[in-house]
């Protein structure tokens, strides 16, 4: 977890690199962070997260909601990936007139989270399959030599971004 957790604030600290100049990209960072090195580490991330959907899919986690995680754990996955944590998932069974402001999470918005997360896991399973109807996912090389997954995991946060109002 410590090292998915390194390798998504280089994720996170690298991302504004590929936004418009004219957007909040920070010129230190175009000027003086080697692409190589940036390449590096989101492809040791995107290849990080997609060998641990893997193995969640594997210990059928999907197939129970992935109550067999802990708080924490679903707390890690969700942030790792870029999917809603906490009052941020802006879900229907959350009462948005509470106060979040004392960085407890509330069952409710655990349970949101598991919810988001086995999604994730289901159109995970549903790229990594050999085709639509079979169970077995491919080999995990295979998995983690796919550039278009990688590109995908990479992007999905992005795409949740921009298409937040149909996806949750």
């Amino acid at each position: 977890t410590v090292h998915l957790h390194s390798l998504s604030l280089a994720s996170n600290f690298s991302s504004s690199l590929f936004l418009p100049s004219s957007t909040v990209a920070p010129w230190f960072l175009q000027t003086f962070m080697p692409a190589a090195y940036l390449h590096m580490r989101l492809n040791t991330l995107a290849e990080d997260i997609i060998v641990d959907d893997a193995a969640l899919l594997e210990e059928g986690q999907l197939e129970n909601g992935c109550n067999d995680m802990t708080d924490d754990e679903i707390l890690d996955a969700c942030w790792v990936r870029g999917l809603p944590i906490g009052r941020f998932t802006r879900a229907r069974k959350i009462d948005r007139n509470r106060d979040v402001g004392d960085g407890n999470l509330s069952q409710a918005e655990i349970g949101v989270m598991r919810e988001i997360f086995s999604n994730h896991l289901k159109m995970a399973k549903l790229v990594m399959s050999d085709d639509d109807n079979a169970p077995d996912l491919r080999p995990r090389g295979d998995l983690v030599r796919d550039p278009a997954l990688r590109l995908l995991v990479l992007h999905l946060p992005a795409i949740r971004s921009q298409n937040k109002a149909t996806l949750y």
